[in-house]
């Protein structure tokens, strides 16, 4: 059988319908994923009507400040995967593995500011129903992005090393593709977090 080299870093032995089971896999991943994001925001949205105060009196709300900086990072480190996605289709490999530097830094960035920000916390994660949902939201989109990150720093030294090229870069669609849903995964969680209404509480 003739071996093609397709759009994935590997030559493969058909090359449209093993480079479509590649993208298939990415779009079934990220759905199972989006349920997960829905059933921690089911679980908040739960935590937050059964309580009399949101948060309690003891609990003062964090500044939402540092979330807000990492998912300006993460939409920045998004954007700049899908510009690459772009440069690299129009042949432009040095341009797109500038601008895959570019994204994972900022979504690296972004990953280092949620860490920190749990760091800072004057309450532990089981003080209260508040304080969960606050840990938990945060730290599953600091992993949403950390994961991102790590995604596009691979693609990035792919194309440095020639694997991923502008005749074979379905790793960098699937990269740039995933950004994007761990932005938005990013921006629920921490939506939830910090725009759940207050009742009669701390805030």
């Amino acid at each position: 059988m003739a071996v093609w080299h397709s759009r994935t870093a590997h030559p493969i032995g058909e090359r449209a319908r093993t480079a479509a089971m590649g993208t298939w896999g990415l779009w079934l991943t990220l759905a199972v994923l989006a349920t997960f994001v829905a059933g921690l925001a089911a679980a908040a949205l739960y935590l937050h009507t059964g309580q009399q105060a949101w948060p309690p009196p003891d609990i003062r709300p964090p500044s939402g400040r540092p979330a807000a900086i990492a998912l300006a990072l993460t939409v920045l480190g998004a954007a700049a995967g899908d510009h690459a996605r772009r440069v690299m289709g129009r042949g432009g490999r040095r341009a797109a593995a500038v601008a895959l530097a570019t994204a994972t830094t900022a979504q690296s960035t972004g990953f280092v500011v949620l860490v920190a920000h749990l760091g800072t916390l004057p309450f532990h994660w089981g003080d209260h129903a508040y304080a969960s949902v606050y840990w938990v939201h945060t730290a599953f989109a600091a992993w949403f992005v950390g994961v991102s990150a790590l995604v596009l720093a691979a693609v990035l030294v792919q194309t440095l090393v020639g694997l991923v090229d502008p005749q074979r870069h379905l790793e960098l669609t699937n990269a740039a593709i995933h950004a994007w849903f761990a932005t938005a995964a990013g921006a629920v969680l921490l939506a939830l977090v910090h725009l759940l209404p207050t009742t009669g509480g701390g805030g």
